[in-house]
Parts: C-alpha cells; structure tokens; sequence
C-alpha cells in the first residue's frame, strides 16, 4: 500500500480559544433547550395579550376598529397567519371582508369557517379547525372582519376625471 505524500510542514496545533468558543457555544444552547423545555412545561411559553390593544367587537368606528384587535384574535392564533392588512400565511382581515362584503349571511359564514377550518378558498392554502375557539368568539371574530369591510366602489360617473379611461 502506499504512504500518502509526506508534508514537509507539520499542522499546526488549533488555538486554545476555539476550544473554549465551542465549549461555550455547546453549554449556551443546552441552557437553551432547559429554559425552552422548562416554559413548555409549565404552560409560559403562550404570547401574552396587552390588554391595552383589546377592544370588545362592538366597536362602532370602522377605522378606530380596525386597529383595535377583538379579544379571541388577541388571545388566539389568528394572528400567527393573518394581518389585518397584510397578507401572511392566510389573506389579511381586510381581504377578507372585501371578498364577502355583498354576501348576506357573512358574518354566519366566516364563524362557520373559522371553527371548521377551509380549504381551497384562498388558493392552496389551508386553514386548519379552531378547536379552541367557541362559537361565540367565532361570532364576535367574524363581526369584526366583516366590519373592516371597505364600502363598494362608486360608479364612473362619480370618480374623477382622471381616473376614467379615455
């Protein structure tokens, strides 16, 4: 068999700080996964809510409204893949009450969804069941998202001249 190719020059020894580095890498992330262990266990990991953002869904102004989040979506996951006016993993509140403005029973259908969950209504995009949510919550969330809904667009003859094609 043969010998691999001598080096002329021996390696040189790794520093004694990269050692230490790594050893201290190691122990932060084991400390880490003990504290993150430790909170799921004990039930702290959850978000918390600021009670100064919660409002009940009976909140007359529109605009003051929409900036104002209703208790459930606070405390739930609702807002893990909606925005109200960004879109995430799901469609923003926004889009939502703009593509059911005109439906008379809006409000009936978006609790409908929110406990049972969707599929396909947005594209690929699933929405899994709320089992944490109740039908009362799925009410006051489907009030407040169909509230946020923008009124329809005026008639050409009402918008200015410049946005009407020649």
């Amino acid at each position: 068999m043969a010998q691999p190719p001598f080096d002329d020059e021996p390696d040189s020894p790794r520093p004694r700080w990269l050692a230490w580095a790594i050893g201290v890498l190691a122990v932060c992330i084991a400390l880490g996964m003990v504290n993150l262990a430790w909170r799921m266990l004990t039930g702290r990991l959850g978000p918390t809510v600021d009670q100064s953002v919660v409002a009940p869904a009976s909140t007359a102004d529109a605009p003051a409204a929409q900036s104002v989040l209703p208790a459930p979506a606070a405390a739930g996951s609702c807002m893990r893949c909606h925005g109200v006016e960004h879109s995430f993993v799901g469609p923003a509140f926004v889009r939502i009450a703009e593509r059911y403005r005109d439906r008379a029973d809006a409000q009936a259908y978006l609790a409908s969804k929110i406990v049972n969950g969707s599929v396909g209504e947005w594209g690929r995009v699933i929405m899994p069941r709320q089992v944490g949510v109740t039908d009362a919550m799925a009410q006051q969330l489907a009030a407040w998202i169909v509230q946020m809904a923008p009124p329809p667009a005026q008639s050409g003859a009402e918008r200015p001249a410049s946005a009407v094609a020649p």
